[in-house]
């Protein structure tokens, strides 16, 4: 249940991005397996997408952080790890700049990075999502607000199973991590002992 949450505010972008455990398990690891992240001081890149191409499209991207001083850059960067080695794999971009303010870039497929002005929603839920996004988001918005409409996205995708997400904000005070929506589903757990006796454990 891969998701990557993207809104451009008043003075500063969130991103969000999540992933669940597949199918039915009750088996939760590493919930939000870093699918938000910075990539320096005022640089942050959210993936949704096969774990796998999700981990080389962020590595790809991490590896070139030297010639990386935009968001824009970082788009660029990116297309080439998805066109490259991580076909399945979206990513959302998002940067300050003193002279631009806020700047946001959607990257998926073959196609040139967009240039996103308010929102955007990738994986699973986008669907659902995008149908938030546009009755919820106004321009101008607090960071409290678009964090605030992110959880509304965040709901939705609950729907249709386990999310945990990590949201991080990224202004002219630099890229930083805002919050946490971590969910763990509970569950009784039978493990056998090596004697076969059965051990029941409450995961909370």
């Amino acid at each position: 249940m891969d998701s990557v949450f993207g809104v451009v505010g008043g003075g500063f972008a969130v991103v969000a991005a999540g992933t669940s455990a597949a199918g039915r398990s009750v088996v939760f690891i590493n919930p939000d397996n870093d699918r938000v992240t910075s990539l320096g001081s005022k640089l942050l890149l959210g993936v949704s997408g096969v774990p796998g191409d999700c981990l080389r499209l962020r590595d790809e991207v991490r590896a070139s952080t030297s010639k990386i001083h935009s968001a824009a850059a970082a788009a660029d960067v990116a297309r080439g790890a998805v066109i490259g080695c991580a076909q399945s794999a979206n990513a959302v971009i998002a940067g300050y700049d003193k002279a631009e303010g806020p700047t946001m870039y959607a990257v998926g497929g073959t196609a040139p990075p967009e240039r996103v002005e308010q929102y955007r929603t990738a994986g699973c839920g986008a669907g659902l999502c995008t149908a938030v996004m546009e009755n919820h988001y106004r321009p101008g918005m607090t960071v409290k607000e678009a964090v605030a409409l992110v959880d509304r996205c965040i709901k939705e995708v609950r729907r249709l199973g386990l999310a945990s997400f990590v949201i991080m904000v990224v202004d002219k005070d630099g890229a930083r991590e805002y919050t946490r929506r971590i969910l763990r589903p509970k569950a009784v757990i039978e493990i056998k002992s090596s004697q076969g006796t059965p051990i029941v454990s409450t995961n909370n």
